[in-house]
């Protein structure tokens, strides 16, 4: 039995709500303000109502919400009727000021005084949560939007009285954190901040442990259930960039106030956004002082802020297995009063099993490499720096009868590998251009290698991932061309796989080279491991200390070019012997993400939905190699992947006028179902769909409407064709994070929680419906750089001190999980489904540990990331087509 960090409340047990019902007056009255700005550097914008929820908070020292009073999501937050919502009666006086002060403010000072007469005429109200649920005893509760804000706040203030213990050793009794809520509902150990330091460079970094909250539905769940989200938040030392602030007021009250920065005579400094400063002083009550860089660094003090977003920080991210194990038998002991049950998961007979790791290997490379389609199948290595030429061929040698031929490969030049697998070296001084090239001219050499022979470009780059873009400009201190090279080469119809430049590593002592085993060269790449003197055969023991040595491998270059081979096309015959399928099947995977759209840094005003599909042909016949197809939206045909990634990396990322609701939803549902329905339709089609990305355009997925509203498999299947449609959520908000398996035998530490198995997991409710969970370990947990026994052995409080300096830095990972639900079962049973769903996150394509979503659907997501716009600008399309000669 697998535990969670969710819990199931009775709606009875939710409590109760400060309600404002704001009438269509005050919203045509809202409507009607005009764009203001809260500093002189920003751009006006158009009031919304989270602005005066942040004032109203900085006033009361309480949660306030202010939403459209709908069930479903609204396509516009300020959409009517609408509600104020809080957990005390606020004073009228108070209220009445407060609004009318920050009303004023956003006239520029004219003191017209229209929303707060309006809000005074609604009437308040304290109902019971539980009036607003709908549909519960169905399987299929849901509420006002706003109404699962307020849920999270009532229980998280069962919990905030009642510290956290974490016990020590047996000289230590261990921790016990007090909790203080802050105005979103969170939970901040805000006495209990520790401290990393390192010495190169030399650092001082904060963090403390915050726990988040989120209402949740299950899929046939009567229940609502509360997901408890763990974080260790580390705290910044500087104002610069920060966009959030905590602000203690009084005891037992802490402000989370959204920070903005304006510049004054003596440089830059921070704000408390949505003018809630100003309120706070209109109504006479104590000022907000967000203080100075000196008083943040200090940490003791009342405000306090978040790191923005991910950089380097002398203390790792995480709060480890072994707290949430606390955590969890916290939160059953002290929401008993509650009757919270927490959400398990009782094991299945189906075992997910990986028959291999590692790569291809040489004598199925071209049985995986048949799927293309290709008689021939070319690797283009272009590299600049010597030493990454010679990465490059220590791992294509493997695909080698005779590794040594390797030596006498030359450039420019094809050399075979196996009957199928070619590979062409070609040195181009360009790529380590500090500046950019003309890539049309440097790339004229292309055309004619294209023409015939399918080719992926494998390029070396001088990336590095700890040199960031500055904020406020678009290029790095390094030019990086991954984007634009990444672009000519869809436009050529190539997909490409890069490997990072890395220094030469230095030679072994001298007198160490006689321990090297034999037949192993002086300068390669070696990790020394020690070994048991007292083992060594006699003629060894005259060695003092002896060593033994082995090649180190160069696991980037390995990946890589096992990343490159699955863009070809190439599809491992393992997958087919850990997936059960005794017919010929589809298997679909529908990728959806909605991007903004900028031309330059920062200006993102619009969105556009990015819209995948790949389509796996399998077969039972183990003979009948599997291959991979991509839907071209510019050819309206299925293409081979790496044929079918070209033709849409080479155009822009996102489709115009698709979105996720109205109008854009019904577009992305008639522009899917035109892809699936060319599909041959004689075979069955199983479709894998995102269930956080595409439930809004498919409702059918909601777990309010789930199988009996519109789905993906919507009239595909008019000729008898069987469809499936399996659900994957791998949401950290919606799927209960896993604890611990509480039926594992062996355990000598009863507190230390024991990972996930390789077994599918399942829950049935008082409903009949049955959802399937994958929980997983992350490839780091799993021993990589000792991380699992650090955050399942430890907590961050009762780390040994001799090893605390070197503990604290290092990254703690959860467990995780995949959901999995079957809407649309077709001719299959839906348990088979879930388990052909684990199989395919079990046993990937180019990866030794599992991924978070199915072969078909994890492959469509990795085009999307790898398109030159990816969560980056637009390019000029009209600059960016190659000259004729090349193309």
């Amino acid at each position: 039995m697998l535990t969670s960090l969710a819990y199931l409340l009775d709606p009875k047990r939710l409590g109760s709500v400060v309600l404002y019902k704001l009438s269509e007056e005050f919203a045509e009255a809202w409507s009607q303000l005009p764009r203001y700005r809260d500093n002189d550097t920003s751009k006006p914008v158009r009031p919304a109502y989270a602005g005066l929820a942040t004032a109203l908070s900085a006033v009361t020292n309480q949660p306030v919400v202010i939403m459209p009073d709908t069930i479903t999501p609204p396509d516009d937050d300020l959409a009517v009727p609408a509600v104020l919502a809080t957990t005390r009666p606020i004073a009228p006086r108070l209220l009445t000021r407060a609004i009318r002060s920050w009303e004023q403010l956003i006239r520029g000072g004219a003191d017209e005084n229209v929303l707060a007469p309006l809000l005074a005429q609604d009437e308040m109200a304290e109902p019971k949560l539980e009036t607003f649920i709908r549909d519960a005893a169905a399987g299929r509760p849901h509420a006002p939007q706003w109404f699962y804000r307020v849920a999270a706040w009532n229980f998280a203030a069962t919990l905030a009285d009642t510290p956290l213990h974490l016990p020590g050793g047996v000289a230590d009794t261990g921790q016990r954190l007090q909790w203080l809520m802050d105005t979103r509902g969170s939970l901040l150990a805000w006495d209990h901040v520790l401290e990393g330091k390192t010495e190169k460079p030399a650092r001082v970094g904060y963090a403390m442990h915050k726990l988040d909250f989120r209402v949740i539905t299950l899929p046939g769940e009567p229940r609502v259930g509360i997901h408890v989200l763990p974080t260790f938040s580390r705290l910044a030392t500087h104002w610069a960039s920060t966009r959030t602030a905590f602000v203690q007021r009084g005891k037992n009250t802490v402000l989370r106030l959204p920070v903005g920065h304006r510049r004054t005579e003596e440089g830059w400094e921070p704000y408390a956004r949505n003018f809630a400063a100003q309120v706070v002083a209109a109504c006479n009550l104590e000022a907000i002082e967000l203080g100075t860089n000196e008083t943040l660094a200090k940490v003791s003090g009342p405000v306090r802020a978040l790191v923005p977003g991910p950089t380097e920080h002398p203390l790792g991210k995480g709060t480890g297995t072994r707290f949430n194990l606390y955590l969890a038998n916290h939160v059953n002991e002290t929401a008993a009063k509650l009757k919270a049950e927490q959400v398990t998961y009782r094991r299945t007979d189906v075992e997910v099993v990986r028959h291999t790791k590692g790569p291809v290997a040489r004598e199925d490379l071209d049985h995986a490499l048949s799927g293309t389609g290709q008689d021939r199948v070319r690797i283009l290595a272009l590299y600049d720096a010597e030493y990454t030429r010679e990465r490059m061929i220590t791992a294509l040698s493997s695909y080698l009868e005779e590794p040594e031929q390797a030596a006498d490969w030359d450039d420019n030049h094809d050399h075979q590998l196996t009957e199928k697998l070619w590979v062409q070296l070609r040195r181009m001084p360009a790529l380590v251009s500090p500046v950019p090239v003309d890539w049309d001219r440097e790339l004229a050499f292309l055309a004619p290698l294209v023409r015939t022979v399918l080719t992926g470009v494998w390029v070396e780059t001088l990336w590095n991932p700890k040199k960031r873009t500055p904020r406020k400009g678009q290029h790095s201190d390094v030019y990086d061309p991954k984007r634009d090279l990444r672009r000519h080469f869809h436009l050529r119809g190539v997909v490409s796989q890069f490997i990072a430049q890395r220094p030469r590593p230095k030679p072994p002592k001298p007198e160490d080279e006689g321990s090297l085993p034999r037949g192993l060269e002086a300068g390669a790449d070696l990790q020394t491991l020690d070994t048991d003197y007292a083992s060594a055969p006699e003629e060894q023991k005259e060695i003092k200390k002896p060593k033994q040595r082995r090649p180190r491998l160069d696991y980037p270059a390995i990946n890589g070019l096992r990343d490159l081979t699955f863009r070809l096309g190439a599809v491992d015959g393992r997958l087919a012997e850990g997936v059960a399928l005794d017919h010929p099947a589809i298997l679909v995977g529908l990728h959806l993400r909605q991007q903004r759209v900028s031309q330059r840094f920062g200006s993102a005003d619009t969105t556009q939905m990015v819209e995948t599909l790949t389509a796996l042909h399998t077969h039972p016949d183990p003979r009948q190699p599997w291959r991979l197809e991509m839907y071209s939206r510019r050819d309206h045909a299925w293409l081979p992947l790496p044929q079918g990634e070209a033709s849409f990396g080479a155009g822009p990322i996102g489709v115009a006028q698709h979105a996720r609701h109205k109008e854009g939803a019904a577009l992305v549902r008639e522009h899917i179902k035109a892809a699936l329905r060319i599909l041959p339709s004689q075979t069955p089609l199983i479709i894998f769909v995102d269930t956080e990305a595409c439930r809004t355009i498919w409702p059918g997925l909601q777990h309010t409407q789930l199988g009996e509203s519109t789905l993906p498999s919507e009239g595909l299947d008019d000729n008898g064709r069987s469809v499936a449609v399996v659900s994957i959520n791998t949401s950290y908000g919606e799927v209960p994070t896993p604890v611990d398996r509480a039926d594992a035998r062996g355990r000598r530490d009863p507190a230390r929680p024991q990972a996930p198995d390789d077994w599918l997991h399942e829950r049935t409710t008082a409903t009949g419906v049955t959802s399937w969970y994958l929980a997983q370990k992350s490839r780091s947990y799993d021993g990589f750089g000792q991380t699992s026994i650090n955050g399942s052995t430890y907590t961050r409080f009762t780390i040994p001190s001799h090893l605390k300096e070197t503990l604290l830095r290092k990254d703690w990972h959860s467990f995780t999980a995949t959901q999995i639900t079957v809407p649309q079962p077709g001719q299959y049973k839906a348990k088979d489904l879930a388990a052909l769903a684990a199989a395919l996150c079990h046993q990937s394509l180019a990866w030794d540990a599992r991924t978070r979503h199915p072969v078909p659907l994890h492959v469509a997501g990795a085009v999307d990331r790898n398109h030159p716009e990816y969560r980056g600008s637009s390019f000029d399309t009209d600059a960016e087509q190659p000259s004729e000669d090349v193309s």
